[in-house]
């Protein structure tokens, strides 16, 4: 008879647990191909908040730098005639493209606006009217104030004055 601190060859093999199997282990390949994915989509998605970032300062910086541009264009629109030929005007005029380059760099686009054009409301702002004999209804008379595009998004459309029925 054994003794009570003992244990049987029985209960030792009634004890053991059962041999884990397949069906009921966990599958660590595919949790760990969903954990790369996991970190995979988050640093794409971290990279993306990061450019959503830099364009949106970039795009204040540049809306802030445009009142400079048209500055520039309304002072060398006015040189008086004995200044035209100038090495100060020429200078102003060096400045005004190397401003003009560097925008031009960061994707800044003029937009489209001409005198006779047809006005495009996602694209120019009309600021006034006027009524033109020598032009159809909805038509730019007048360009007072260039837009500007960043990539493919308005920063400021162009401020025109439009031409009215007869």
């Amino acid at each position: 008879m054994p003794e009570e601190d003992e244990i049987t060859q029985s209960e030792v093999e009634e004890n053991v647990a059962e041999p884990v199997q397949a069906e009921d282990a966990p599958d660590y390949e595919a949790l760990y191909r969903r954990a790369l994915a996991d970190a995979e989509n988050a640093r794409k998605r971290m990279e993306e908040e990061k450019r959503q970032v830099t364009r949106f300062a970039q795009e204040d910086l540049i809306s802030e730098l445009l009142p400079v541009v048209d500055n520039f264009y309304r002072a060398t629109e006015h040189v008086p005639e004995d200044q035209k030929n100038s090495p100060w005007t020429a200078g102003i005029l060096h400045i005004r493209k190397q401003l003009l380059d560097v925008l031009d760099a960061a994707g800044v686009v003029e937009v489209s606006a001409t005198i006779g054009d047809r006005f495009n409301p996602t694209q120019h702002e009309a600021i006034g009217t006027a009524v033109r004999e020598d032009m159809e209804e909805d038509h730019i008379v007048e360009i007072k104030n260039r837009g500007y595009l960043l990539r493919d998004r308005v920063l400021r459309p162009a401020m025109v004055i439009v031409s009215t029925a007869k």
